[in-house]
């Protein structure tokens, strides 16, 4: 009876081990396949995120009237800013994009694109800026702002005496600017500026890589990439 008793404790114990051994294959194996769902949920939120967020130079998100220079340019500088920023009226007015043209030529674009966050009328002034480009007159009606008028003088009655001055037809232009038909598009370059991580106006950008906004940064990043 001892003998049969040792016998089915030892038994026992092998059933008991057996039973744990195959409880910790099925724990692994568990784990296993969550750890590929996650690798796999990840690497299809990266592809999600990659596909859907606005890219800094993507040349089907922008208007052509927003880009100065050719769209197949090597170097592609791209300039996040707000009509109501005083750095970038002083950037623009600097002539730093004159020097770049005249020693760069065709070899460079340059795209402006709309992060409005420095007054409560930039949004509608960025929207402005595209009712402007509707009429092939953007860069006239960017220019006429950081040139010619107040700093942050963005009051809609001003945006359209503005259009008025550059010479755009301002019923076509008023119309334009209160249907909101280009709010969409300046919601888009803000997403694209907050996605590149732009920190302020003007954030500039060179083929997609974030770049200082002096001559000598911008020139010395120009050149390294067309000499590569």
């Amino acid at each position: 009876m001892a003998n049969s008793g040792r016998i089915s404790r030892k038994l026992k114990r092998k059933n008991q081990r057996a039973a744990q051994q195959k409880a910790r294959r099925n724990q692994f194996i568990w784990y296993s396949i969550v750890g590929v769902v996650i690798v796999a949920a990840l690497a299809a939120f990266g592809f999600y995120r990659a596909s859907t967020v606005p890219q800094v130079d993507a040349p089907l998100e922008v208007m052509a009237a927003n880009v100065e220079g050719p769209i197949d340019a090597p170097v592609r500088i791209v300039e996040f800013a707000d009509f109501g920023c005083p750095a970038c009226r002083d950037w623009h007015n600097s002539g730093i994009k004159k020097q770049l043209q005249a020693e760069f030529g065709d070899q460079i674009s340059f795209t402006f694109r709309h992060f409005p966050v420095i007054t409560r009328f930039s949004p509608k002034a960025a929207e402005a800026g595209q009712c402007a480009a509707d009429q092939n007159g953007f860069w006239p009606y960017h220019d006429y702002i950081y040139e010619q008028t107040r700093v942050a003088a963005l009051a809609q009655d001003e945006l359209i005496a503005y259009a008025a001055e550059v010479g755009l037809d301002t019923a076509e232009f008023q119309s334009c600017l209160e249907s909101d038909k280009h709010k969409a598009y300046v919601d888009n370059d803000w997403a694209a500026a907050r996605a590149a991580g732009a920190a302020g106006t003007p954030s500039f950008f060179i083929n997609g890589q974030p770049v200082g906004f002096s001559y000598d940064a911008m020139a010395g990043t120009i050149r390294a990439i067309l000499e590569s």
